[in-house]
């Protein structure tokens, strides 16, 4: 009696461990993935907010580049009274530090921009490689979701490959689809994410990751909203997109 009782004792616990979920190691990764994902927006004295978010962005190489959406920097940044292009990094005292920020090249059939940022490197990702995820993997995004309303504080996320499809963008200031334009985006160029995730503003450029290793999988980009803007913040669709990995190492490999 004792031994079949330890038995199913071993047997109960195995199957703890077999059905445990597949984000046992996500809290220590976020540890990880926190300092590398930034702030990307712009600043100018006579505005008020003097500094206005515009997505979020995440470091990688040596820690100078800042990867984001192209649809993340505003039009227009070259006229003469045209805020600054800056990024907001955290510092060791837990205080976001700004730093300026230029444009090295902008990949608008894939929505990405890279930047330079001025200052001390600062901890980057790993870029993955996306080809590796399959439909059903468990990934993880990170961002600061409806922009400052809920203070700039990182917020992870939790998501699901839904499928692989093949999609076009329709412009780099498309960062929220309706149901329409999306029939008109699966006969596309190249493969994207569709996630089982609810994204918001402010989502937009972080960066969709391995929850195990932290290794970068894809660049948050756009939400699918049901009916109008302000829909995807009280009726949210819980369909996402992201911009796989790949194109983002392409992009890095021009600049090192």
């Amino acid at each position: 009696m004792t031994r079949r009782f330890f038995q199913a004792i071993g047997l109960w616990a195995l199957g703890l461990m077999l059905v445990s979920p597949a984000w046992a190691g996500l809290a220590e990764t976020v540890v990880r993935v926190k300092p590398a994902v930034v702030l990307v927006g712009t600043f100018k004295t006579t505005e008020s907010p003097r500094f206005m978010l515009r997505g979020a962005g995440f470091l990688v190489g040596r820690g100078d580049l800042v990867v984001t959406n192209a649809h993340v920097v505003p039009a227009g940044m070259d006229k003469p009274d045209a805020p600054s292009l800056v990024v907001q990094v955290r510092v060791g005292s837990g205080e976001w530090q700004m730093r300026t920020a230029t444009v090295l090249e902008t990949d608008a059939a894939h929505d990405l921009t890279l930047l330079r940022v001025e200052g001390l490197p600062g901890p980057s990702l790993k870029i993955g490689d996306s080809r590796r995820v399959r439909e059903g993997d468990d990934l993880a995004f990170m961002g600061f979701p409806i922009g400052g309303s809920l203070g700039f504080s990182h917020v992870t996320h939790r998501a699901i490959v839904s499928t692989i499809t093949s999609a076009a963008l329709p412009s780099p200031s498309a960062e929220r689809l309706k149901e329409q334009a999306i029939r008109g985006l699966r006969n596309g160029t190249y493969d994207i994410f569709q996630l089982d995730a609810t994204a918001y503003p402010g989502n937009s450029g972080g960066p969709l990751f391995d929850p195990d290793t932290g290794d970068v999988m894809g660049v948050m980009n756009m939400v699918l909203i049901k009916s109008t803007r302000e829909s995807a913040l009280s009726q949210p669709s819980g369909i996402s997109y992201a911009i796989p990995s790949r194109y983002v190492q392409e992009l890095v490999d021009r600049h090192r």
